[in-house]
């Protein structure tokens, strides 16, 4: 299960077995190039004496290429074990939320929890899971490489790296709340848009145009906040990636451009230099790698901070009711109704008067069974999407007689049932109610 209450405990909750596993095989991935640029080097310095090393020249070349062709090999168990981390995380992730969706929200109102729930949870733990994958190669791969090119061709590139990764640093110190702040606001505009998508269905096929109109302007006016926060988020944060890129390139190119025109540089450095040009430019990548983990690691807590609102109470509701109790048209107290063991009891009142209301709080405090014609819920006996509401109201107060005890209470479940059909259920309702109790609103 996943905590919610902070950002660690959501990465602690969506770590497992299959990330150490991912590392591992990234770990020998990234180990296998480092091992290339060594195996370059030295088979730079036996070209230049091919005639005396030839026989160890070949042997250093074959092992270049292998370890040139090993970290595809690797990469293919390192990526499905990502996909395994993924999966397992998403599980959890879905498993935990569910758990704690009704402490957490509240039946009246529909919130950016449901958009996290449905959507936008997915989507920030995809990407964290990307970014900690992306975040494993790149590092490794800057610290084994920088490490091997400083130890066997020049120390310069230690020094312009340092020079780069300080200045990025510094740049990235000042944007980095900026970036977070436009994250999270992008991300809680997207979870209201997905909860305002998610009412197509019933505003389109079960509204009349009055309700279809309102659902176009609030899903117009949802997207256009989503989509131009979005788009507002994106241009900052490339902005962002290049200038980092200009000062990650700047410094170690200044350095390639003296070791090749200075006449104090020894032939084997410039030659091994240019035998791992790719390699020099991309550790350049690989340090631009890091600063935009580092630029957007606001971003992707930001994402995941969203998900914080499962870790919520919703807000105490103290409900309002005006309402009669009647059994045999004799009126009784919530006392007598919640200890009473068998019988049908009506709620009345007006309009307004709470009557739902009352219903629902008995829910709340004694786990009683609960039944309204107007939600369509899923239940275990077929699809009710093909049943018009009177047959769906039918079926599900016959199962729930049926294939139920405890206490059972029909919130206006007369609501979509013509008179035979309620006169049907009605009898039905009134020979189980010798052995359970009852609770009944009708229309």
């Amino acid at each position: 299960m996943i905590s919610f209450l902070s950002v660690r405990e959501i990465c602690r909750g969506i770590s497992n077995k299959n990330t150490l596993y991912t590392f591992l095989f990234v770990l020998l991935h990234q180990s296998s190039i480092a091992f290339s640029i060594f195996a370059s080097v030295m088979v730079s310095g036996y070209i230049l004496e091919i005639n005396q090393y030839y026989e160890a020249l070949k042997l250093w070349v074959f092992l270049y290429i292998v370890a040139m062709i090993l970290p595809h090999i690797i990469g293919y168990f390192s990526d499905v074990y990502k996909e395994k981390w993924l999966s397992e995380s998403l599980s959890r992730f879905w498993q935990s939320a569910t758990t704690r969706y009704q402490s957490c929200t509240d039946s009246r109102t529909v919130d950016h929890t449901l958009g996290v729930y449905v959507s936008q949870g997915k989507s920030a733990i995809s990407d964290f899971i990307g970014y900690a994958f992306w975040g494993m190669s790149s590092g490794l791969n800057f610290f084994l490489s920088l490490l091997m090119i400083t130890a066997f061709i020049d120390w310069r590139f230690f020094v312009s790296v340092m020079i780069s990764v300080l200045l990025i640093l510094g740049f990235n110190k000042t944007i980095s709340s900026h970036l977070e702040k436009n994250a999270v606001t992008t991300h809680k505009a997207g979870s209201s848009l997905t909860s305002t998508l998610s009412t197509i269905h019933d505003n389109v096929h079960f509204g009349s145009s009055v309700n279809a109109l309102a659902y176009q302007t609030r899903f117009e006016e949802g997207k256009a906040k989503y989509l131009g926060l979005r788009i507002k988020e994106a241009v900052f944060r490339y902005k962002a990636l290049l200038v980092s890129s200009l000062l990650a390139l700047a410094p170690t190119s200044c350095v390639l451009l003296f070791i090749f025109t200075s006449s104090s540089v020894p032939m084997e450095v410039k030659v091994a230099s240019i035998v791992n040009l790719t390699r020099i430019y991309h550790l350049l990548n690989s340090a631009s790698d890091i600063v935009s983990l580092l630029i957007s690691f606001p971003s992707i807590k930001g994402q995941l901070s969203v998900m914080t609102c499962f870790s919520k109470r919703k807000s105490l509701y103290q409900p309002q009711w005006n309402i009669a109790i009647l059994k045999d048209n004799e009126s009784v107290d919530t006392v007598n109704l919640t200890q009473a063991q068998e019988g049908r009891f009506r709620v009345v009142g007006e309009n307004g008067s709470g009557k739902t209301s009352f219903l629902r709080h008995l829910c709340a405090k004694n786990d009683y069974l609960y039944f309204n014609p107007s939600k369509r819920l899923l239940w275990p006996w077929d699809d009710s999407a093909i049943l018009s509401d009177g047959m769906y109201s039918a079926k599900s107060i016959q199962w729930l007689l049926e294939n139920s005890s405890g206490h059972l209470i029909l919130d206006e479940w007369d609501a979509f049932l013509d008179l035979e059909n309620t006169k049907k259920i009605g009898a039905l309702i009134d020979s189980y109610a010798d052995s359970r109790v009852i609770i009944e609103v009708r229309q």
